[in-house]
């Protein structure tokens, strides 16, 4: 495709609508154009966008330009951190081996980063929206034309409060969220509609296992021609590629500590991160790599290798949770393995070896199917979404799309119990009714809060910040009072109550908010976003040439530094031969 293509009068008449993919580690933007999807590169020529943003000079930058500043200027892992409260984020694993800062703001993380001199603070929506804002312009510049709609994936196992900060951050960035759609159900409809055309009519049953970066999700799909519906869904949204990352750094963190009693600052950490991930990459097609870093900032030369047999130790309760979850979600389906038609990868992390022979020895030995790109699969799904809402003239047939809510909804009752109104893995849209009664004579009102999860105690769940009270009148008996749980197509929620006693009703109905954001932080945010968009075309140009001699100057020091520790040592070893030239990519 060429830049500036354009893409001729939608039928909705208001622009093109695209599909992104929204990942942890990486980002990715389709569109479908004429009956075929195009997933379009960015300013370097990439189809997939790290989702990491640095800051620099009053400016900001997403993807591989950021990953080049320095580590305390950079923030990632934003989508661990959306929509998540403080008591959940603050034992993250990974956490320790951020650069940024991350506090707790009145119960929920903020995230404190270093721009020049100066600290800065940003809600995770922010970092979000500016990694949705670089897809928009991505977009933009390949269509040729203004891009301020888009269906945003997420993964099965967020929660309302997750996918309403989702939503705010496309907000943010500038777009008008048609949809928010699971990333697995995404990954279903690029398969079945990419293989449409040789598919049987007959109904398939199609089980979908996305391990990507930083989430993992599962799906038992069935498609009869157009028609889509998911059986059941589930998964992590904290396992993926970037764990068995960190397995490695704290593998090789240890040795050396061992060989040079050595411990690393934010710049090495980050040089381990790359080599940790190069070096994961490389064993899905090597038995053995060989790992080689510089650490300039402690001018300590590292050297050692990683066989793909202790990669598979380091992560193999990992794996064994992913299993574990994939068979879960299986059971609950009530489907068969044997009434699986095909087992589909979605997501760079099933092309590691003991992932796929993991998965197939599940299915009893079955051949896994992965026709389409797996990193690209989920944004093609979503693209394929977007044209169908915006009724395409150029789809065969319009999709029906019928998903399921990963997480069951209820309210508290007496002693902090959970009761459930829509269970896990009903089909959504929905409408659940529940019958309560007031605990005690003469009370005088009701108090529903709104909570999601699978706990029995209310405090195990995840509060979605939605509560209300209603006036009931004061009586000796018990007051009956009906609660209305509803969700529409799109998983967001609505909540009703009414009660019945005397004859008299009353409905209050409460719509989905913005997540935990107060309108004032959302304006806040905005403003925060436009403030960063209106650096003038010069100065970025001026910046970014002054970055490019920056970091060129930088790579020529590290690289005259490597080689004198490459002469010190006798020369360059056989191993480390064409290891530079070695750029295997996911």
């Amino acid at each position: 495709m060429n830049q500036g293509a354009g893409t001729g009068a939608p039928p909705s008449g208001r622009g093109p609508i695209v599909g992104i993919d929204l990942g942890t580690t990486y980002s990715v933007v389709a569109v479908h154009l004429k009956g075929r999807v195009e997933i379009l590169s960015n300013d370097s020529g990439s189809r997939t966008t790290p989702s990491v943003v640095g800051f620099l000079s009053g400016d900001n930058f997403v993807g591989e330009a950021a990953r080049d500043l320095p580590p305390q200027s950079q923030v990632f892992d934003a989508k661990r951190l959306i929509g998540r409260p403080w008591k959940h984020v603050v034992n993250l694993a990974c956490r320790k081996h951020w650069p940024f800062g991350v506090f707790d703001d009145c119960g929920v993380p903020r995230i404190k980063v270093k721009v020049d001199d100066r600290e800065e603070e940003f809600a995770p929506e922010e970092i979000s929206a500016l990694v949705l804002r670089s897809m928009r312009d991505t977009a933009e510049a390949m269509l040729g034309e203004p891009v301020t709609r888009a269906v945003i994936t997420v993964p099965a196992y967020f929660n309302e409060r997750q996918r309403q900060a989702t939503k705010l951050a496309g907000k943010i960035a500038g777009l008008e969220v048609a949809s928010m759609i699971n990333e697995a159900t995404a990954a279903a409809l690029a398969y079945g509609l990419d293989k449409k055309s040789s598919m049987e009519m007959k109904t398939k049953t199609i089980f979908i296992f996305d391990l990507g970066g930083g989430t993992f999700d599962v799906s038992v799909v069935t498609v009869n021609g157009s028609d889509f519906t998911v059986v059941a869904s589930g998964g992590d949204p904290h396992l993926g590629g970037q764990d068995f990352d960190v397995r490695l750094m704290e593998h090789f963190t240890k040795e050396l500590r061992l060989k040079h009693n050595a411990r690393l600052n934010e710049l090495s950490i980050q040089e381990l991160r790359r080599a940790c991930e190069l070096a994961k990459r490389k064993l899905s097609s090597m038995p053995e790599v060989p790992l080689s870093v510089y650490f300039a900032e402690l001018d300590l030369g590292f050297r050692s290798t990683i066989s793909r047999a202790l990669f598979e130790e380091l992560c193999a309760d990992l794996f064994k949770l992913a299993m574990k979850i994939a068979e879960d979600i299986l059971v609950e389906s009530k489907v068969d393995r044997c009434d699986i038609d095909e087992v589909v990868l979605v997501g760079g992390s099933t092309r590691i070896p003991k992932v796929r022979a993991m998965l197939s020895d599940m299915f009893g030995g079955r051949e896994l199917r992965q026709s389409i790109n797996p990193d690209e699969a989920v944004a093609y799904g979503a693209a394929m979404h977007a044209a169908n809402l915006d009724r395409d003239p150029f789809l065969n047939n319009l999709v029906q799309l019928k998903d399921v809510t990963p997480l069951s909804l209820g309210t508290d009752m007496v002693g902090g119990r959970f009761s459930p109104i829509i269970p896990r893995n009903t089909p959504i849209p929905c409408r659940r009714t529940e019958t309560f009664y007031t605990a005690r004579p003469n009370q005088r009102c009701v108090t529903v809060k709104v909570y999601q999860g699978e706990r029995p105690l209310v405090r195990d769940n995840y509060y979605l910040n939605k509560q209300f009270k209603i006036d009931v009148p004061p009586s000796d008996l018990q007051v009956r009072v009906l609660v209305t749980f509803e969700l529409d197509a799109e998983g967001l929620l609505t909540v009703s109550c009414e009660e019945t006693s005397s004859g008299h009703s009353r409905t209050l109905t409460l719509s989905p908010d913005e997540a935990r954001v107060a309108e004032r932080d959302v304006e806040a945010m905005l403003l925060n976003a436009e403030r960063f968009r209106a650096t003038d075309a010069e100065e970025r140009a001026r910046i970014e040439q002054n970055l490019s001699v920056m970091f060129a100057a930088r790579r020529d020091r590290q690289e005259r530094s490597r080689r004198r520790f490459l002469q010190n040592k006798n020369g360059k070893p056989a191993w480390l031969q064409g290891c530079d030239k070695t750029n295997s990519r996911w």
